[in-house]
């Protein structure tokens, strides 16, 4: 079919090229996109157009033109680490060692979101898409076993089951929750999202009620999620295509484009709503979940909004334990193209809210970013500018699609000693006193957004 299609195309080009006369024209022009939605439709809107990607691809929003250009300012093309050549840091950590420190000596631990961990970043919160599901456990057997906090995404228990499996080769929630709570130690914890779909199953009541839970509540290991938005797709909901049989199970929970008992599809469409919020119905939301589940944190995940900074103030009046606010380049599941393109702001901005909040005096809540991280770098860079930690998704799945749950491990361990290695450059032994010193732009306008010094100017 695919072939078909690239003939097809190939065709088209020439005819059109051979009426207008215009090949460079041609070139430019997005012929392949119209005509992919000539011939694919509704599912044209999405990457790929094709029924095999709903939910099993990692996509987010590219950084990249078709031509190679940046199509917008990162951690990577504009942030670089400032080192000095004297650190009197590093003299104070000889005198506590009675040795001259290395960068295995740096601390990482430390509090996130309400609970210990034992470096700061986060497995973000994946949901019920194939991919997510079939490396699940896999990730939450590492991610545990490392000492950092794992979110479970919206739809798992809807979709999957909450305790029996409702797909063939797909764990249920409590299979994901349990591969992380039976393997946690010291440091760690779970965030559960919960979404319109999952709260007409009451998916927060039956966790916090939950005999095989109640000890890891009571341990202040398990939070729960507002999800308030995603990267790719902020605003909107999921979509997903999912087999007949299984649309009609789901009917009556979620929105689907045709009946799925009136049609012979073998798949079928399947929508989750974004949800409904204003501020006070965040409020009020946040005071709920205080008074009805007072042994979870409470967690907050934004797409890049323009009115983020209202939503983290109100966090932080209200005592939630964290936010996220996730960039632009950030989705594993399937979002459509143009949103991928065109809404929301790149992962930079969402760290300026972060640095913004922090200047404000809001430091007692946890505001994480997320959005295309993926090393040391990028932790680092975004604690020194009022991050508290690093949420991300994509790299912990493409680590167990490599090598499982020793691949996740072995990814973990790469990016502690890149973290370590860093911040013992910049002459310090604990990630927590990294800060705007430690960092410089090296574009002229992201200088000056964050109020840091800009490494072409005369006076640097």
């Amino acid at each position: 079919m695919i072939l078909e299609i690239a003939k097809l195309l190939v065709r088209l080009r020439a005819y059109w090229a051979s009426i207008r006369g215009l090949r460079e024209f041609i070139d430019d022009y997005p012929f392949d996109e119209i005509a992919l939605k000539a011939l694919k439709g509704r599912d044209a809107v999405y990457p790929f157009g094709e029924i095999a990607t709903y939910g099993s691809a990692v996509l987010g929003s590219g950084v990249y033109d078709k031509r190679g250009f940046p199509r917008f300012k990162t951690l990577d093309n504009s942030i670089i680490l400032l080192p000095p050549a004297f650190t009197p840091k590093r003299l104070e950590k000889m005198a506590e060692l009675l040795r001259e420190p290395t960068f295995m000596d740096v601390n990482l631990e430390g509090s996130l979101g309400g609970f210990k961990v034992s470096m700061p970043i986060v497995v973000g919160s994946m949901g019920s898409t194939s991919i997510a599901s079939k490396f699940s456990l896999e990730i939450a057997r590492a991610a545990a076993k490392a000492g950092i906090v794992m979110g479970i995404g919206e739809n798992v228990a809807t979709v999957r089951g909450y305790s029996r499996r409702y797909t063939r080769g797909h764990p249920s929630f409590k299979e994901r929750l349990m591969a992380y709570l039976t393997n946690v130690d010291k440091y760690g914890g779970v965030v559960i999202q919960q979404n319109v779909e999952d709260a007409y199953d009451e998916l927060w009541n039956k966790v916090y009620s939950d005999k095989d839970v109640e000890p890891y509540i009571e341990e202040g290991l398990i939070g729960f999620e507002i999800k308030m938005g995603q990267g790719a797709k902020p605003g909107l909901g999921g979509v997903i295509k999912i087999p007949r049989e299984e649309a009609i199970r789901l009917k009556a929970k979620y929105h689907f484009e045709i009946d799925p008992e009136k049609v012979k599809d073998k798949f079928i469409t399947r929508y989750s709503v974004p949800g409904t919020y204003t501020e006070d119905i965040l409020r009020g939301m946040i005071r709920f979940m205080k008074t009805a589940y007072p042994r979870a944190r409470i967690w907050i995940k934004l797409g890049p909004y323009r009115d983020v900074d209202r939503v983290i103030s109100i966090a932080h009046e209200e005592g939630a334990h964290a936010v996220v606010i996730d960039g632009k380049e950030g989705g594993t599941g399937m979002a459509p193209s143009v949103a991928m393109k065109d809404l929301g702001y790149p992962t930079i901005v969402a760290l300026k809210k972060i640095h913004d909040a922090r200047k404000l005096g809001i430091m007692d809540t946890s505001l994480l970013l997320a959005g295309r991280l993926y090393n040391g770098s990028h932790v680092v860079k975004a604690v020194a500018l009022g991050a508290s930690g690093a949420y991300m998704a994509r790299p912990f799945l493409i680590a167990a699609m490599v090598k499982g749950e020793k691949g996740v491990l072995n990814y973990i361990e790469a990016v502690k000693e890149e973290m370590q290695m860093l911040v013992s450059a910049l002459g310090k032994y604990d990630i927590r006193e990294v800060n705007t010193e430690d960092v410089a732009a090296i574009d002229r306008g992201i200088a000056e957004m964050f109020g840091i010094p800009y490494v072409y100017s005369p006076s640097f």
